[in-house]
């Protein structure tokens, strides 16, 4: 007999016991017509701004074959020790840093991330600072198929105990 009817016979048992009980269960008290705002609340893509005198640029070659190897680093030159945590993101095949946007030129498909193809990734973090040279850097690998493409990639960390998103300039590539 498989675990499903049981589960079933047992939940089916438990209504008339429920409803024996006759504790009433305690109505909704109804929400004041001022207390909700008449426009709905969007969220500001600045709030989650880059730390301030910090930039990203995103190395990729401009011809290549697949696999192709990204490298971003990011620089704050001159300023206070920058710590980033990131982590590994589930819509990004389990990589930690940069994350990427890829879309094929003259189209709007987006090529990667496959939406739909999450994964269920362990919750590492990768801490690096720009200690000494002012910089940091991370790469990762992406397989494409052959076509014109522009990428576009960012680092999401975590700066100080604030969520921070620092954007690098898209790059073209060509994939033989």
């Amino acid at each position: 007999m498989s675990l499903r009817p049981l589960l079933l016979a047992a939940v089916l048992a438990l209504v008339p016991l429920a409803v024996a009980q006759g504790d009433p269960v305690p109505e909704l008290q109804p929400v004041p017509a001022g207390s909700l705002p008449a426009t709905p609340v969007l969220l500001d893509r600045a709030a989650t701004p880059s730390p301030a005198g910090t930039t990203a640029t995103l190395d990729a070659p401009r011809m290549a074959r697949s696999p192709l190897t990204l490298s971003m680093t990011v620089q704050r030159p001159g300023g206070p020790v920058l710590v980033v945590a990131v982590r590994r993101d589930n819509a990004q095949n389990c990589a930690f840093a940069p994350l990427l946007r890829v879309v094929e030129v003259g189209t709007r498909r987006v090529v990667y991330p496959v939406a739909g193809r999450q994964r269920l990734c362990t919750q590492e973090i990768v801490t690096k600072s720009t200690a000494a040279t002012g910089r940091l850097s991370f790469s990762r690998e992406v397989t494409l198929p052959p076509g014109e493409y522009v990428i576009e990639a960012w680092l999401p960390g975590v700066v100080e105990g604030a969520l921070v998103r620092v954007p690098a300039a898209p790059v073209r590539v060509s994939v033989k």
